[in-house]
């Protein structure tokens, strides 16, 4: 990639943004609008405030888990999966 755009992949699946977006703004920017199931009823979640004072957008993150998509920067090579529940590791 060019200087100005990051690689990372979501669930697998290659994608790239503008360096310097969040994970949430990335996912949002790339198509995927959610990446989260609740743990009661498995109801899909992704960005809700976009400020870090929900919990509706955690993603999995390298061996980090449950970190809010909205406040994380995205990283060139980050490997981003969809989190099942901030109480559950998959």
């Amino acid at each position: 990639m060019t200087g100005d755009r990051v690689r990372f992949s979501f669930d697998g699946r290659p994608m790239d943004a503008p360096r310097g977006m969040t994970i949430g703004g990335a996912l949002l920017a790339g198509g995927v609008r959610s990446w989260r199931l609740t743990r009661s009823g498995g109801r899909p979640r992704g960005v809700f405030c976009g400020i870090g004072a929900c919990f509706d957008c955690l993603v999995d993150v390298g061996g980090d888990h449950a970190v809010r998509a909205c406040l994380i920067p995205l990283r060139d090579g980050d490997e981003v999966r969809t989190c099942a529940s901030p109480g559950r590791r998959e």
